[in-house]
């Protein structure tokens, strides 16, 4: 297995999307066992009504950490094949962080695991990606 990407090699293509920028994520660090993304309070992604943030934003940065944790130890294209979340409590305001740790590399899927939690450590959602790591 190749070396895991750097951050430097990470975050022209995790900013260089309009959707990502339009989030305003940012690669808060990258290791062997994991990456992780910052989504920047925002309020245009929290309901009115209740101040909670929306579970589509949730879902999204969860599906993106997954991706970018795949993507940092092949080095290639993983689109996502299935995508599972189990919403634990309501998210208030304020920055979010998305821990993603890849499970296994295969030859044509790959399994990561995601916890999007506030910043004091509290988990609010948990996912699991399948990403396709077959080669073209």
């Amino acid at each position: 297995m190749a070396a895991v990407l750097t951050r430097e090699a990470i975050e022209p293509v995790l900013t260089g999307t309009k959707f990502h920028q339009f989030l305003g994520i940012r690669l808060e660090e990258v290791n062997e066992q994991s990456v992780t993304i910052r989504l920047p309070y925002n309020e245009l992604f929290y309901t009115s009504a209740d101040g909670y943030i929306h579970g589509g934003i949730l879902a999204t940065v969860i599906d993106i950490a997954g991706y970018f944790a795949v993507f940092s130890q092949l080095n290639q294209p993983v689109p996502t094949v299935d995508l599972k979340i189990d919403y634990l409590r309501p998210g208030r305001a304020g920055d979010l962080l998305f821990t993603a740790s890849v499970v296994k590399l295969g030859r044509t899927v790959s399994i990561a695991d995601i916890v999007a939690a506030d910043t004091t450590g509290k988990a609010i959602a948990i996912g699991r990606g399948l990403f396709s790591s077959k080669q073209e």
